[in-house]
């Protein structure tokens, strides 16, 4: 049954409501029972710690698992190298001493272990549960942020619905369910993005940020940067920009004010909007991973240096890439689309060759296993997208425009260096997801606070719950793939192609 124009979806009872709303009962109940959300996380708790403990395809293990226990001791003697008996080949050798490219955050979190005297456990594993679940509980949150902001209405219940059970079993969370160090700096960046974008979600639906939440979202950035440097750099980017716009909307929007210099502007309103010890909170972060960068690069600025990469023994052909192409070069940008929504690399053509096979070899280092496309593990909260854009169309609230859009091309950075990167690997999926957050939940919030808007949704909801499928069902058979897969450079892996690379994995479980 089709709503009429504004009458159903602003709460009014008509025959038949009852009926529509059946299906999301229980999720209903989601939106204001404490207790069941607690249910909710614990069951995903005990679902991903069962993919993630194994599920009898093994993980990622070994003396590099230990890397970060290793930071953590040295750092407490103020130094910044690590046990090469540890990381292996994945550290880089400069002036005598190893290092690792990741940042300190996950040596930080090990603490306790230092406390009680127990470096030598390997808690990587519960480490990358913890991580995965403080990242869903986030987006949950923002979920139900934007529920508990706009009406009840079968279209917004509906919409809702599907986005908790894509948080909850699509891509962002069940497609890279791998225990491995690697994996471990992964999720703790990407829940640190959830926080910030749950504080950016609030902030713009209220239509305020305030001191709090421009806090939340400081040291989120902050702390990202101290995990993984691409990501880092957008969120602290997105947090800038979006000062900016606070600041120069305070400062120029008032014609009272006009008279006035712009610097004396400025600081008023730096002072007015509360952003001045947020944006002094960054900046002891940015400090302390100068810190960190100069000892161990030489440079505050530098956050990793391939030419002292072990790694490169076993691979001559890296460094003359890198000398001509660069780490990061647009000319990958056409690839790296392919690579990460159209994965068609993985399968050989009429020539008998991969499918540009010359680009794959020219231009990168390596390309990881399972090929998977975002349009298909995320598929709904691109469906989403459309709403945010109809709304602004329809709204044209300078306010949301610019706020969004500060915040979004700050997060879009770390996509655009994926998409560039001289090394292409599955995980690195996941710097797209703040991006894909924001945007995908700002559509939502269009759906759920727009009559007209959610009437649409209304008419495409079959479509919509078909998108919300395929993102489950495609993120569990990609996570599947992924356990399967071997790290690393993956083309000469791919010589009887793909389906008998997965049967002899299979056969060799």
């Amino acid at each position: 049954m089709s709503p009429n124009k504004g009458e159903r979806l602003v709460g009014v009872s008509r025959p038949g409501d009852e009926n529509d709303a059946k299906p999301v009962t229980i999720l209903e109940k989601l939106y204001t029972e404490r207790r069941l959300q607690a249910g909710v996380i614990a069951l995903v708790f005990v679902y991903y710690g069962i993919v993630l403990f194994n599920a009898g395809i093994a993980a990622h293990d070994g003396p590099i698992n230990l890397t970060f226990n290793s930071m953590l001791a040295n750092l407490c003697h103020g130094r910044f190298d690590v046990d090469p008996a540890i990381i292996g080949n994945e550290g880089f050798l400069r002036n005598g001493h190893v290092y690792a490219y990741w940042g300190i955050f996950c040596a930080l979190l090990r603490i306790p272990l230092l406390l009680t005297n127990r470096l030598d456990l390997d808690v990587t594993t519960l480490s990358c549960l913890i991580a995965v679940c403080l990242c869903c509980t986030a987006k949950l949150q923002t979920i139900l942020l934007v529920r508990n902001s706009t009406t009840r209405s079968p279209s917004s219940n509906l919409a809702i619905s599907m986005m908790v059970l894509y948080v909850l079993f699509g891509g962002s969370a069940v497609g890279y369910l791998k225990s491995s160090i690697y994996q471990e700096v992964d999720f703790w960046s990407a829940a640190l993005c959830a926080i910030f974008v749950y504080a950016s979600v609030k902030g713009i639906i209220e239509r305020h940020f305030s001191f709090a939440t421009l806090m939340m979202m400081s040291c989120a950035a902050g702390l990202t940067l101290l995990t993984r440097v691409s990501t880092g750099i957008g969120t602290c980017l997105a947090f800038g920009l979006l000062s900016v716009v606070l600041v120069t909307r305070g400062a120029f929007g008032n014609d009272r004010e006009r008279k006035c210099s712009v610097i004396s502007l400025v600081l008023r309103h730096l002072v007015s909007e509360k952003i001045v010890i947020p944006i002094v909170v960054l900046g002891i972060f940015l400090l302390a991973a100068g810190t960190v960068n100069y000892f161990r690069w030489g440079s505050p600025f530098k956050f990793a240096d391939h030419t002292l990469y072990i790694m490169n023994a076993y691979f001559p052909d890296r460094m003359p890439r890198t000398h001509l192409y660069g780490y990061f070069s647009i000319k990958r940008l056409p690839f790296g689309v392919i690579y990460y929504f159209f994965p068609i690399w993985v399968f050989h053509g009429p020539s008998g060759k991969l499918f540009f096979e010359a680009t794959q070899f020219r231009l990168m280092d390596a390309l990881e296993l399972p090929p998977s496309s975002l349009f298909l593990t995320d598929l709904l909260p691109f469906c989403m997208m459309p709403f945010l854009f109809l709304y602004v169309r329809r709204r044209r609230c300078i306010s949301f425009i610019s706020k969004s859009t500060a915040l979004a091309v700050g997060l879009a950075v770390p996509c655009l260096l994926m998409l560039t990167a001289i090394s292409m690997n599955y995980r690195y999926r996941m710097d797209f997801y703040p991006e894909i957050d924001l945007l995908g939940i700002l559509g939502l919030y269009a759906v759920s606070s727009d009559p007209e808007i959610g009437a649409r949704f209304w008419a495409l909801r079959k479509l919509l719950a078909t998108a919300t499928a395929i993102s489950m069902a495609s993120a569990f058979v990609v996570m599947i793939l992924y356990k399967l897969s071997t790290w690393g450079p993956s083309q000469d892996l791919l010589h009887n192609g793909i389906l008998h690379y997965y049967a002899n994995e299979l056969r060799n479980i």
